[in-house]
């Protein structure tokens, strides 16, 4: 920058001040803008710099950015004003810039966020059978991140896909038919995230899934998944090395608007050669990577956590001690939110003082969302050559619109192929037997329901409004799909679809539906039968935990008795 005193330069000064005040609210917390290396390390340093002509190279005149965090995956430190960074690295270890508000990262041809630099002189193992990063050789005398001015609002949107998960080419068509299509050229989206299993296993997959979700058209962020792990890592940190060469580090952060988003790799791989086996949890060098970004964050803003297993309310399907770790951390921010996909399921789960290891007196909301590929892509196939693939809970297949504003946030379940408004599906016996001794139930899945939503429902013209009860039981809709199932394979049905044989028009996938599992959003009713003969409208009306009222409705039809 020029030192002089001119009208103009002042003018400058003052709106590059600004600009580093945006990006960190917290570049006044201490931390360094360097960290020495100890013995064995070398130093990674370099410039965040504004890349003002979009080339990507720190061209002359291009200044550097005050006040970002940079990150080794587990130092951070904070530029200095000349946008200058030092850290130290190993002989494998990633290099990244957490993008900070109102400015934005280079992104690829697929829409993929180029934040980062992977130091891996000698490369993955060769031994892997998915390739991981080839030989970086020395560490470059500058590792420098470009980015260019990006206005950021507060208030924005953000797509979230749990579990695409496909197995085959022709579930990446299925995923394209079925979703991205519907969402291509969306213009209201910030970015997009995918919460894990980007793929079934077979990393080969990469390239066709991120070509298919480029299509959307947005900035898009991705989580490591336990389908996405090279299983023939001898240890836990060598299981991301094929996601580091398509995506980079698998721990990471960024920022928009007032919101902080941790993506954390909580997919701990078992160690042995060739085994899928895993567990939730989380490596100390990534709870200090937590911890030390923590420290660069205003209390005030939103933290968001995002993750593929989702912590564990019971049982150890995550690992107890770290997630007490990662709870006590936060315990210094009222404003969080916690992410996850992989159980093929929906549920909004509220960590409280009382009775788990969260730390606040107000509750820790863990979302851990349905799925774009259902039940893994399975079942019949509709009217569009696409699986129904309704999840084992009642969820229909889609995707999550999350709209943040400050630091509070409302999550929406968007059910795939169907309008914004279909947010329950209410299952009622057709043909009721008026005056008859049976007890009728109605039942209504709300898709994106809690314990925190409340249902009620009338019969049009004929009741008041009645309160319904929350159940822990059976979908009946999905319940129904799962016993036509079990008759397809009684009768060989589905041996003959899955012949060889068998035009894939009409072919099915190897593996059964899984069982019905009872859903947590679930409401029940009894009806009873004293109604008159006839079609009658049954309304049913939900609050949500957001202080919103939807409304939809069932015909119910009502016969004479056969007494």
């Amino acid at each position: 920058m020029k030192k002089h005193l001119s009208t103009l330069g002042i003018i400058g000064i003052i709106f590059l001040a600004a600009c580093s005040s945006q990006t960190n609210n917290g570049s006044g917390s201490g931390l360094p803008s360097e960290i020495a290396p100890d013995q064995g390390e070398k130093q990674a340093s370099g410039y965040v710099y504004h890349d003002r002509n979009g080339n990507e190279k720190r061209d002359k005149g291009e200044s550097g950015i005050a006040g970002v965090a940079v990150s080794n995956g587990q130092d951070v430190v904070v530029t200095n004003e000349e946008g200058h960074y030092g850290l130290p690295v190993s002989d494998d270890a990633p290099v990244f810039v957490i993008k900070p508000t109102n400015w934005m990262t280079t992104l690829n041809e697929q829409n993929l966020p180029q934040f980062y630099y992977i130091h891996k002189p000698e490369g993955s193992p060769d031994d892997y059978r998915y390739q991981g990063v080839k030989p970086t050789g020395d560490l470059p005398g500058e590792i420098n991140f470009p980015l260019t001015r990006h206005e950021e609002s507060n208030e924005f949107k953000m797509l979230v896909f749990g579990d695409p998960q496909p197995y085959s080419l022709q579930d990446i068509d299925f995923l394209a038919e079925d979703i991205v299509s519907e969402l291509t050229d969306t213009t209201n989206l910030a970015f997009g995230m995918t919460m894990g299993d980007i793929v079934g296993d077979s990393l080969n997959y990469f390239p066709a899934i991120n070509h298919t979700v480029a299509q959307v058209g947005i900035p898009w962020y991705n989580v490591m998944g336990n389908h996405d792990q090279n299983f023939q890592a001898p240890r836990d940190e060598g299981a991301d090395e094929t996601f580091e060469r398509v995506y980079g580090p698998a721990t990471y952060a960024f920022e928009y608007g007032d919101a902080h988003f941790i993506v954390l790799d909580d997919v701990i791989h078992q160690i042995q050669d060739g085994s899928p086996r895993y567990v939730g949890g989380l490596r100390e060098d990534q709870l200090t990577f937590v911890k030390n970004y923590l420290e660069t964050l205003s209390k005030d803003d939103l933290v968001v956590l995002t993750m593929h297993i989702p912590f564990a309310k019971k049982g150890d399907s995550f690992r107890q001690e770290d997630q007490e770790k990662l709870f006590s951390l936060l315990k210094d921010f009222p404003h969080t939110l916690s992410i996850s996909a992989h159980t093929h399921v929906q549920n909004n789960w509220f960590f409280d003082q009382d009775s788990t290891s969260w730390k606040r007196t107000e509750p820790h909301h863990h979302y851990n969302m349905g799925t774009t590929s259902g039940s893994w892509w399975n079942g019949l196939r509709n009217e569009n050559n696409i699986p129904h693939t309704m999840m084992r809970d009642g969820t229909p297949n889609g995707y999550a619109f999350i709209t943040v504003t400050g630091n509070d946030y409302v999550i929406d379940w968007k059910v795939a192929g169907k309008p914004a408004d279909h947010r329950m599906n209410i299952h009622v016996p057709r043909g009721i037997k008026a005056e008859s001794d049976a007890n009728p139930l109605l039942s209504v899945n709300f898709f994106n329901g809690s314990e925190q939503s409340t249902l009620e429902y009338r019969v049009k013209g004929l009741s008041e409004w009645k309160e319904m009860k929350q159940v822990q039981k059976v979908d009946p809709f999905y319940g129904r799909i799962y016993q036509r199932w079990g008759r397809l394979k009684e009768w060989g049905t589905l041996d003959q679809m899955r012949s060889p044989q068998t035009s894939p028009e009409f072919s099915i996938s190897d593996w059964d539906l899984p069982h019905p599992q009872p859903s947590s959003h679930l409401w029940e009713a009894e009806l009873g039968t004293d109604w008159p003969v006839g079609s009658h409208t049954l309304e049913v009306r939900v609050k949500d935990r957001y202080g919103r009222t939807f409304k939809d409705h069932q015909i119910m039809r009502v016969e004479e008795s056969e007494s």
